[in-house]
């Protein structure tokens, strides 16, 4: 085999190489847009559940105090404030 045909043989191995690495990027690309949209679905799942959670928790947690008071139990503290960026979180 002369050079010129190894040149044009690694030439045909590095278009193939190159060929695998566009689909495999390719392939990275299709599955970050699937997590974001997953992430965005979390993210709308979270918000519900955090309204949710203000809106059930000062009725809860004086519903809680009743119940220890009429049990004879000392009064815990309030249930938390949770929010996404909340210190209770920490």
């Amino acid at each position: 085999m002369d050079k010129i045909e190894l040149i044009i043989d690694m030439l045909k191995n590095i278009e193939e190489r190159l060929s695998n690495i566009e689909k495999n990027i390719g392939n990275i690309v299709d599955n970050n847009k699937n997590v974001e949209e997953d992430c965005s679905k979390m993210r709308e799942h979270i918000d519900f559940i955090e309204h949710t959670y203000s809106l059930v928790r000062t009725p809860l947690s004086y519903l809680k105090t009743k119940i220890e008071y009429v049990m004879g139990r000392e009064t815990t503290k309030e249930l938390p404030v949770i929010g996404y960026n909340s210190p209770d979180l920490d």
